[in-house]
């Protein structure tokens, strides 16, 4: 209980409250320091500050006025006795370890969803809210957020933090279909998709087609890092007529792997056949490819 006592204390003083504060005092104290210190609005210099209010009011959040009243009566006792209080004055600040931050943040996190979410969307608040949820540990919170989202996705705030969630090597597939499934207008989806690229070996076929929609340069850039049996499914959504960026197109040819050749050529020959002339020695070394579909398609467009 004197653990829990002390506990409190220390969080009101974070908080910057002396003893006697009420529970209308806390909420008040730490609305003002999160304006102040959310990490959207300072940047990373003021994570571990705003994670220590964030702990802070998560302790005292959830106290009965008679176990805050309780807890500043006994420290107040304590004060009385003048060895105990030098004590506490030159006792160091406690340190946190970076593994118990995380957990009462999603702790936290998940606490203030209902309310959230119960929220219309649109406000400045409710978008950082919700920003601030798309940075979590915790890909349940992260999927809440993101369902609650889905009429700001275009806003320039939450594509950086679904840009963010999308680099993640960890990407689980409930978030990765909930991403699928959002209303992105074509600059939106273009931005995301070519911020991506690079990490699209690791997303499910699904979120790829639907971070490429129609758009030619987003296709192009995740052809260089798809799987190669990704590789059918994004030509196939290839634009009629249009021709192929020819060091894209470079890198294709280049591979041995039916799976990547097969779809390429069949695509030249259809969409873009003129370039035959200028792939002609590489055309000509796909003839004798051990895959037939290869061999076939190679002569064909020859």
């Amino acid at each position: 209980m004197e653990n829990l006592n002390s506990e409190i204390i220390t969080s009101l003083k974070t908080l910057g409250l002396d003893v006697g504060a009420t529970s209308e005092d806390i909420h008040s104290a730490f609305r003002k320091l999160a304006r102040e210190l959310h990490p959207d609005l300072t940047g990373s210099k003021s994570d571990f500050r705003f994670k220590q209010i964030t702990g802070a009011y998560n302790i005292l959040k959830n106290l009965t006025p008679e176990e805050l009243e309780q807890a500043q009566k006994i420290f107040q006792d304590l004060q009385k006795d003048s060895f105990l209080n030098s004590n506490l004055k030159e006792k160091k600040p406690k340190k946190f370890n970076p593994e118990k931050i995380n957990s009462i943040l999603d702790k936290y996190e998940q606490e203030i969803n209902n309310y959230y979410t119960a929220r219309t969307p649109g406000d400045e608040s409710d978008i950082a809210a919700i920003t601030f949820r798309l940075k979590s540990n915790n890909f349940k919170v992260i999927s809440a957020a993101l369902k609650h989202s889905a009429s700001l996705v275009n806003r320039v705030e939450i594509r950086r933090a679904l840009t963010e969630i999308l680099k993640r090597s960890d990407l689980d597939e409930g978030t990765a279909e909930i991403i699928e499934a959002l209303p992105f207008d074509d600059t939106t989806r273009k931005l995301i998709a070519l911020d991506v690229a690079k990490y699209a070996g690791q997303f499910p076929t699904g979120l790829i087609i639907s971070l490429i929609g129609s758009d030619i340069d987003s296709m192009e850039s995740f052809l260089l890092h798809v799987k190669p049996d990704d590789i059918a499914v994004i030509l196939r959504r290839w634009p009629s007529g249009k021709i192929m960026n020819s060091n894209v197109l470079r890198r294709l040819l280049d591979s041995n792997d039916a799976r990547v050749l097969v779809p390429v050529l069949g695509t030249m020959k259809n969409n873009f056949p003129g370039l035959a002339l200028q792939y002609k020695k590489r055309l000509n070394e796909l003839e004798s490819h051990s895959t037939a579909a290869v061999r076939a398609w190679a002569r064909k467009i020859i």
